[in-house]
């Protein structure tokens, strides 16, 4: 039931329980956190799901519908688990490949990253277009992409979401999904410049930016982010540079007061404005 509301657990009853218990059950909690009586930080939130809850199960109808709702996740949940166990014991490439889908499709994303990359590691130049048809190919790389920007591994997201551009071009299979790849690779291209794993990356990710016709506002937040880094690596003369460009851009951003004294600017007119920051 991960991911899901677990009603039952809100009200600390068992599944079992009647609907006087589930009644007494919230008439308990509901004193405990009512925010009336309890002043602490999560109070409110926590009797917000406690109303929720009893919303549900103290309702017939709707606690039945529930029920039937829950019972239908985890018939789902053990079919996936049983397949899932299969495969793991499968020695067949095809189903490891099969395996590596199932996972990210479940948001087990590290799982998913294991096993694609133990698949990368034991067969020489290996292509997933060799285990699934075309189209599962691209639906199982795009699913690879999405799980490494979810774990921040944004240059092997950025690779997966560029080559299925590529391959969308020659032979279309998202169509009006392609956006939404392009949103992402947008969002990729950012954290790649701004989070870098090596600053000798930052000139050619930012020639990928500066394609991106980004907003003003933006590029000057991109910019800043650079001058940040640069300063925290010593690289003082960068880091005005970036500072620089920055400010031509949005002479008001935000946030650069500490910057600015670390690069000796205590002069510069757009200090002021980071003071009232």
């Amino acid at each position: 039931m991960q991911n899901h509301p677990n009603y039952y657990s809100e009200l600390k009853v068992s599944r079992s329980a009647t609907s006087k218990e589930i009644k007494r059950a919230f008439r308990r909690l509901a004193k405990q956190f009512h925010p009336d009586k309890n002043q602490t930080k999560n109070a409110g939130q926590t009797f917000q799901s406690i109303q929720t809850a009893y919303e549900v199960l103290g309702n017939d109808r709707k606690k039945w519908e529930y029920d039937t709702w829950i019972a239908e996740i985890e018939r789902k949940k053990k079919k996936h688990q049983f397949y899932a166990e299969r495969l793991r014991r499968s020695r067949l490439q095809r189903e490891k490949c099969d395996l590596v889908f199932q996972e990210l499709l479940h948001f087990n994303h590290e799982k998913g990253i294991q096993l694609y990359e133990e698949l990368q590691a034991e067969i020489q130049d290996f292509c997933i277009d060799d285990f699934m048809n075309y189209t599962e190919s691209r639906d199982c790389e795009f699913l690879i992409a999405e799980a490494y920007q979810a774990t921040n591994n944004y240059h092997a997201a950025m690779h997966l979401y560029e080559k299925l551009l590529s391959y969308e071009k020659r032979r279309p299979v998202f169509h009006h999904f392609v956006p939404e790849i392009r949103d992402r690779l947008k969002k990729v291209y950012i954290d790649c410049l701004t989070n870098p794993k090596n600053l000798e990356n930052i000139p050619n990710d930012l020639a990928k930016i500066k394609d991106l016709k980004l907003s003003k506002r933006e590029q000057a937040w991109v910019y800043r982010r650079l001058a940040e880094l640069y300063v925290g690596a010593g690289l003082k003369d960068m880091g005005k540079d970036m500072l620089t460009k920055a400010l031509q851009l949005n002479p008001k951003l935000a946030g650069i007061k500490k910057i600015c004294l670390e690069l000796g600017l205590t002069n510069s007119p757009h200090l002021s404005t980071a003071s009232k920051i």
